[in-house]
């Protein structure tokens, strides 16, 4: 066994799309990041096939917008039909004109993961070793030592801080021996991934198909590719359904055989909803969990893979600026406090649309079709919020970094997430991710102690004075206004809204209290 000669800043376990964006993300700010992925070769097939806006614009911060617009396009919409074909719901996926991306878009995850790819290969601080497995793990006061195997035996990495994102079945979650909360709700589900031979006699969609003789889901994964989901029936054996023979009989509910269309993959799987009791280690607290190490969910919502990469937008700019030594180590307490109440919002939605789709008793299902008929179109219909999943919820505000501010502020249902308009900025636009900034309406020396402003600079944020020559269609400047009802925000790395002030006294509230919680120290 040899010891590692090179040692990480920081050690993450697996190379899938999460751990690719954690990965990029510390990578871009200089710290040594080396990765542990036991597959000699990335999966050149679909698993995830949806992200949403909020998800996008993380993956633009990243430099691989370019690459994805080939192998996405936008969802136009999310539907549920019963068996009879009559629609029970219908929601709309709409381009937000705040907002550079769509609220939804079907992709290709093998075109996204040679992306990421490509992106990691320009980034001398990254290393992924593949070909090497995980097999022990040790945390000291200020490190962690990771046991990996590979061809030529076993070696120790080192590192100061290690993060798995090894997926649901987690090498790192089970040697810490993590717990896992489950919801009651489990069922086998068959995935078929297919490429139809004339693309147009398949269009894209989005539609749950809620027939109780046969559940299931028709999909887009992007250009050229289609995802069809069944649910097994009760009767059924595990054996008999995980078939090619059954996925070819159940692709006849769409018309797909195999004179029109190319069975790429099938995949029987079972589909539960968890989320680990602890995000963190205990004892030293060293190691982390991220994406489905952390949670797994049914995919009705297209949550699954979104939440794993808004778990590392989160994780990563607070390990920054604690390898920086800009922040105290409890700053990392808040990634918990934050993520897994959020994740667990997420479960909570997936499971309920699960629960609708997968209905196989006849009468149930009568009723949920009766209700959901008799609501559709009035006062009383489903309502849908865009921007659910992406913003954090009460727990995440009352518990994490967030700024409570003084009553009257974040009165609009955005108010806690901002906006990505077009500014005067080249390339993207983007004014914030990254780092944390500062927006103000007014100017900044009129609302800002120069000391604090100071300290803020020495974060790595910025202040950014939203003129009109900046804020090229006033959209930053309507959305402070009418959302969260303040001159200046302060933007968290994330997109999240850390506070808001009015008045030069409220600012230096809320820059003292980001300070403090940061530092760690009152």
């Amino acid at each position: 066994m040899t010891e590692d000669a090179a040692d990480s800043d920081v050690l993450v376990v697996g190379y899938g799309p999460v751990g690719q964006v954690l990965s990029i993300l510390l990578a871009q700010h200089g710290w040594r990041v080396t990765v542990v992925e036991k597959y000699l070769e990335p999966y050149n097939l679909p698993r995830a096939v949806s992200f949403d806006r909020h998800a996008g614009r993380i993956l633009g911060t990243i430099g691989v917008a370019d690459a994805l617009f080939p192998v996405s396009e936008p969802t136009k919409d999310y539907v549920v039909v019963n068996g009879e074909g009559q629609t029970l719901m219908h929601f709309e996926l709409n381009q937000d004109e705040r907002y550079r991306w769509p609220e939804a878009t079907s992709f290709y995850q093998p075109g996204l993961e040679s992306a990421l790819v490509g992106r990691g290969d320009q980034l001398s601080d990254l290393r992924v070793l593949r070909g090497y497995e995980a097999v022990d793990l040790t945390e000291k006061d200020d490190s962690v030592h990771l046991t990996v195997r590979g061809e030529a035996g076993e070696q120790v990495l080192t590192a100061r801080w290690l993060v798995g994102c090894d997926g649901a079945n987690s090498f790192v979650r089970n040697h810490l021996g993590v717990p896992v909360s489950a919801s009651d709700y489990a069922a086998d589900w068959m995935a078929c991934d297919v490429m139809p031979h004339d693309p147009e006699e398949f269009p894209s969609q989005n539609i749950q198909v809620a027939d109780p003789a046969q559940p299931r889901v028709d999909l887009s994964a992007g250009p050229s590719h289609s995802r069809w989901e069944f649910i097994r029936l009760p009767g059924q054996s595990f054996e008999d359904f995980d078939t090619v023979e059954n996925a070819w009989r159940l692709l006849t509910h769409f018309g797909v055989s195999r004179d029109n269309a190319t069975l790429q993959r099938y995949v029987a799987y079972t589909c539960l909803a968890r989320n680990a009791d602890q995000w963190r280690s205990g004892g030293p607290g060293r190691v982390f969990l991220a994406g489905d190490a952390a949670h797994v969910m049914p995919p009705h919502a297209g949550q699954g893979m979104c939440t794993g990469i808004r778990d590392v937008a989160n994780l990563a700019w607070k390990l920054h600026l604690v390898l920086a030594g800009s922040a105290g180590e409890t700053l990392l307490d808040s990634y918990e406090a934050e993520r897994r109440p959020d994740a667990q919002r997420t479960i909570d939605m997936s499971v309920n649309l699960a629960q609708l789709i997968g209905m196989v008793d006849p009468s149930v299902a009568g009723y949920r079709d009766s209700a959901l008929l008799a609501v559709r179109g009035s006062d009383d219909a489903p309502s849908r919020d865009p921007e659910a999943f992406a913003r954090p919820g009460d727990d995440a505000l009352k518990n994490g970094l967030f700024h409570a501010g003084a009553d009257g502020l974040f009165t609009g249902a955005d108010s806690r997430i901002v906006p990505q308009a077009r500014t005067n900025r080249p390339q993207a636009g983007e004014l914030c991710g990254d780092t944390l900034v500062l927006l103000s309406t007014e100017d900044p020396g009129t609302l800002v102690d120069p000391a604090l402003a100071d300290r803020l600079t020495a974060l790595g944020g910025s202040i950014v004075h939203l003129t009109p020559e900046v804020d090229i269609d006033g959209t930053y400047t309507a959305w402070l206004t009418e959302e969260v009802r303040a001159p200046a925000a302060l933007i968290r790395p994330d997109f999240h809204v850390y506070g808001a002030a009015r008045t030069r006294t409220e600012m230096t509230d809320m820059l003292d209290t980001l300070l403090t919680g940061v530092s760690g120290r009152s």
